[in-house]
């Protein structure tokens, strides 16, 4: 998803296309109108934040401690499934944590 809003490849240099650490991106407004533009637009909404900074972490099972401090600082999380793989047992841990520090959070 990341690769996508930002025009990079860095998932194909990753151990299995997983990310390995925590990264971040700072996203600026002007790159987020460019993908919502007509939508803020058509509901009339206002942005007023200088962009998004997305926390990535990394899915695969052995970075249950990445995964706990990303919740844990997140104003909003993006949960991203694997469509090929499903629902993981991380995933249901990732959701647990999330619940916990009552981060507001959406599933991809």
């Amino acid at each position: 998803m990341l690769d996508s809003i930002r025009g990079t490849i860095v998932q194909k240099g990753e151990a299995g296309g997983i990310t390995q650490g925590t990264g971040t991106s700072f996203i600026p407004i002007d790159v987020i109108k460019g993908f919502c533009g007509d939508l803020l637009k058509k509901l009339k909404i206002d942005v007023k934040i200088p962009g998004l900074l997305f926390i990535d972490t990394p899915g695969h099972e052995a970075f249950t401690t990445l995964r706990r401090r990303g919740g844990s600082i997140a104003d909003l999380a993006i949960l991203v499934i694997d469509i090929n793989k499903g629902f993981q047992p991380q995933t249901d841990e990732s959701l647990e944590y999330l619940k916990k520090f009552k981060t507001p959070f959406v599933v991809a």
